[in-house]
């Protein structure tokens, strides 16, 4: 049987350029609800990011590689997270003390 070419170039692409596309698919609909249960809209997070509305639009459609920090813009700028690591659940899975934890504890704004 003949593999078509389509699943032969699915198949050719990376594990993480794989989970890359998915991560970005992900956030942007993440996004996308949050605007939704805000009511607010593309542009208005794009004024309160003061950002342009089109590099909101960039991130949301997948041209745009945010970084961490600009993560977290979003993250204020919405009142919601976006990206949960659930670090509490992980160190009871451990059963202690995750590093999180003990460097929150030594930090002088912890």
């Amino acid at each position: 049987m003949t593999t078509s070419l389509l699943k032969r170039v699915v198949e050719s692409i990376s594990p993480d350029k794989r989970k890359f596309v998915k991560r970005q698919g992900e956030f942007a609909a993440k996004i996308d609800e949050l605007l939704e249960q805000t009511g607010m809209t593309q542009r208005e997070l794009a004024e309160k990011l003061g950002k342009q509305e089109s590099y909101v639009s960039k991130i949301l459609a997948g041209w745009s590689n945010p970084t961490l920090k600009t993560i977290v813009e979003f993250e204020v700028a919405l009142g919601k997270d976006i990206i949960d690591f659930n670090l509490e659940s992980t160190a009871r899975q451990v059963g202690s003390v995750s590093s999180f934890q003990r460097v929150k504890t030594t930090m002088p704004f912890g």
